[in-house]
């Protein structure tokens, strides 16, 4: 399993932002000398000036060490994402997605219907845009599941991939039903992405959290 973005610091990030203000400070000290060896005696610098110069610094310095422990914080939250995601390997999922897996066991997947519809429209597409199977769907309200035995509709097997689909419903008067489409995979691996946690699935690609519906044992494990 490859897992990226732990433990990565970009160029110019905390250290740099660091080593820039050491940089600036030292300039300030030495203009700051400069300005007092050359002050105007009628008119001396106050006080009060240089208080509010060395807080203005300090209050970017601590704003950066605020950044360091921040980042260690979410380093570690990274790591047990990590940690908890890693058991979901080998494990069937069930997510948001317009995307269908065929096997040799066919495809398969799942969709659910706002209200009942008068028909449903299950139709699958191959990468070139076609469609290539369009079978009614059941019309009740609520989820339903749907296997595809991988045939077109003149009854030709298609060869194993990735296919799309998309579910339509429609009322009696032909006016459009809401559905949420799903479908199966198995999580081959874990990545790390923007900072989150993402399932992989195989030839399905990656899948947040936020899409997964449900995490299950494989049918050998049941």
């Amino acid at each position: 399993m490859e897992i990226n973005g732990v433990g990565f610091k970009p160029e110019g990030g905390e250290s740099g932002a660091a080593q820039s203000l050491a940089d600036n400070f030292d300039t300030f000290l030495a203009l700051l000398t400069t300005q007092l060896q050359n002050q105007d005696p009628l008119e001396p610098l106050k006080s009060e000036q240089f208080t509010e110069q060395l807080v203005q610094f300090s209050g970017v310095e601590q704003a950066i060490s605020t950044n360091k422990k921040l980042d260690a914080l979410l380093d570690l939250q990274t790591s047990n994402q990590l940690n908890s995601s890693v058991s979901y390997i080998g494990r069937s999922a069930e997510f948001v997605s317009d995307k269908l897996l065929l096997t040799d066991e066919g495809g398969k997947i799942s969709y659910g219907l706002a209200s009942k519809s008068a028909q449903t429209t299950i139709s699958i597409v191959d990468s070139s845009g076609r469609v290539v199977r369009a079978v009614n769907g059941a019309t009740g309200a609520g989820r339903h599941e749907y296997a595809w035995d991988g045939r077109d509709g003149g009854g030709v097997e298609l060869p194993d991939g990735v296919y799309n689909f998309s579910v339509t419903a429609v009322t009696a008067d032909n006016e459009t039903i809401d559905t949420v489409s799903a479908t199966f995979g198995t999580v081959t691996g874990v990545e790390i992405v923007d900072g989150e946690a993402t399932l992989i699935m195989g030839d399905l690609g990656g899948v947040s959290f936020e899409q997964i519906f449900a995490i299950r044992e494989t049918e050998s494990e049941a």
